[in-house]
Formats: structure tokens, C-alpha cells, sequence
């Protein structure tokens, strides 16, 4: 190495060990300081306004999560940022990123704000850590901040960071994947997968795999639905409709299979991406049925006409 590039080398350590990250508190106020690649070598520096200076203190954490954080008597600061609701006084690290208060359990491990964080509907003492970023608490499993209800929650085992599976499900991040034959699935990529039968995508049946009919035409007396394919149905709602947030509303399918003598053993809503699903299942004596009312989200429409759906009903089923 040349005189000249260790000089180089030495003064660029220099510099970059010289500036200073975290909190300050200056002046009866609160600072946060970091240093920014954009800003070449100088030294960033905000007033954090909400901040009481006289109880203020830097906190840590034996996590190895790149964060600073700060409390003051009312409020928790992550990286310079107040976050909103969470009890400063009782916020402590649980484990793969999940912290609580007294009332909450939030997830820092990816997000989309840090204000968004919070698992909702756990009991933050009731977290057991699996391996990140899966934990359950009760029967509840958790994959970041969303959770989903597992029956055979025990049964549990993670294969990756976004897919996991139990003796009867398939799970991808939040969602399970009904119908799925967990020996034959195959994994395809973090948010796609196939077994012996379909192939699926987003926690869904792929909508390739659905063939299209109309439901005035359809004879629910003479198909036997355990061994026919998946079905959509394109000719029960004809026009462009805002997205209904009620689980309880009313499928077509699911009247009729009512009417058949099938039983409601599960109703839930989910999404898509920006499309909404609200799921049934079903259940007879020889037949487990899943009924989905598909809000399928227009990308074509005009930004200001607010978000419509094409609506579709879906129905695969399988022998019990």
C-alpha cells in the first residue's frame, strides 16, 4: 500500500469514527444525530420537538437490531422518531425482533412504518418465540406483525422464513392455504407453491386454475363438487362494486351450498395485494368446500374515482 493511500485510509477512518450517532441532549432540547452517505462526510443533526430533555435517556437492548432508541416520560423514539402508543416505562426486548409494553407486542423486524408495528390481538405474555420471524401465543401464529388462528398450532414447524407447514396446513407468512395437500406441496418461490392439484400464489389457488362458468346455468344437484375442479362464477355480479368490509355478507355459493345441507365452518377476509377476498369454508358429510367472494382490484381505473372491484365467486372443494 502507497504512503499516499494510507493517509487516505487513516483519514477516512478518522472521520467516519468522529461522527457521532444517537441522541444528544443540548440546550434543554433533544437531538437526534446521524450521519447520512448522501451528505458526504458531514454530520446530520434533528430536533426531536416532542422530546422532554429532563427525562431523557438512551435505552439498549441485547438485540442485535441496528436501532437507537430513547425514552423520555411519555414517549419511546426509535431512531429519532416518536412511536406512536407504546408505554416507555414498560417497553422491553422479547426476542428475533418482537418487543412489548404492558399492553402491546410489536414486531421491528421488517415494516412498512415504524409506526405500524404493533401484533394485533396477542397477549404479549403469552409470546413464545419459534425462530424468526415466526412466534405464536396461544393459537395464534405470528410472522412479523400478522398473525393467523391455527387449530394444530403445536403441530407448528417453520421451513423457511416465509412458508411453514403443520400435519393438515400449508402456511405462507399469514395465510393458510386451504385445500392444500401438504405430503406433495412443493415450494416455488417466498409467495408461490404447488402440490398435486393446483398450484398457488399469495397464500391463494392461482386464478389460472379456476375455469369460468355462470351460476344460472350451473346444477348444483347433478355436479358432484368434491371431484370437479376449481370454478369460478363471472355472471353473478355485473358491475364494477366498492369493496363491502363485512365478513357476514352474502355469497350466492354459499346459500346454495347451505341449501344442500353443508355446514359454515370458517369465514374470514383477507388480501391480495391491493384485491380483497372474503373466504368460506364449508363442510357435508363427504365434502370439504371453499367458497371465495374475489374483490378483484381494477389497476386500470382513474385515481380519483376511488378503489372498485370486479367481483367473482369462486369455489374448489375436496373429498373428506
Amino acid at each position: 500500500m502507497t504512503i499516499r493511500r494510507l493517509i487516505i485510509l487513516v483519514l477516512t477512518i478518522s472521520i467516519l469514527t468522529s461522527c457521532r450517532h444517537g441522541y444528544k441532549v443540548e440546550g434543554g432540547k433533544v437531538y437526534y444525530e446521524y450521519w447520512h452517505e448522501g451528505l458526504g462526510f458531514e454530520q446530520g443533526k434533528r430536533l426531536i420537538e416532542v422530546a422532554d430533555a429532563k427525562s431523557f435517556k438512551s435505552l439498549s437492548f441485547d438485540c442485535d437490531c441496528s436501532f437507537e432508541f430513547g425514552k423520555d416520560k411519555s414517549h419511546l423514539f426509535i431512531d429519532g422518531e416518536p412511536i406512536k402508543n407504546i408505554d416507555p416505562n414498560t417497553f422491553k426486548f422479547i426476542g428475533n425482533y418482537i418487543f412489548c409494553d404492558k399492553d402491546s407486542a410489536y414486531f421491528f423486524g421488517f415494516y412498512n412504518s415504524l409506526n405500524d408495528c404493533v401484533i394485533k390481538g396477542v397477549n404479549p405474555d403469552k409470546i413464545k418465540l419459534i425462530k424468526y420471524p415466526w412466534a405464536k401465543a396461544d393459537n395464534l401464529l405470528i410472522h412479523g406483525s400478522d398473525t393467523v388462528r391455527l387449530d394444530d398450532i403445536n403441530e407448528f414447524i417453520p421451513i423457511d422464513n416465509d412458508w411453514g407447514k403443520t400435519k393438515k396446513y400449508i402456511i405462507n407468512n399469514d395465510k393458510i392455504l386451504y385445500g392444500a395437500d401438504v405430503e406433495t406441496f412443493k415450494i416455488t418461490s417466498s409467495f408461490q407453491g404447488k402440490d398435486k392439484n393446483y398450484n398457488y400464489e399469495f397464500g391463494f389457488i392461482n386464478s389460472d386454475e379456476f375455469k369460468k362458468t355462470n351460476f344460472k346455468s350451473f346444477d348444483f344437484n347433478e355436479k358432484n363438487l368434491c371431484k370437479y375442479g376449481p370454478l369460478e362464477f363471472v355472471d353473478i355480479y355485473e358491475e364494477f362494486e366498492a369493496f363491502v368490509k363485512d365478513i357476514n355478507q352474502r355469497i350466492e355459493i354459499v346459500e346454495k351450498l347451505k341449501s344442500k345441507g353443508y355446514v359454515i365452518t370458517n369465514i374470514r377476509q383477507s388480501n391480495s395485494g391491493e384485491s380483497k377476498i372474503i373466504s368460506v369454508n364449508l363442510t357435508n358429510n363427504n365434502c370439504k368446500c371453499y367458497v371465495e367472494k374475489f374483490y378483484q382490484f381494477n389497476y386500470s381505473q382513474p385515481s380519483d374515482t376511488g378503489k372498485v372491484f370486479k367481483v367473482t365467486e369462486r369455489i374448489y372443494c375436496n373429498e373428506k
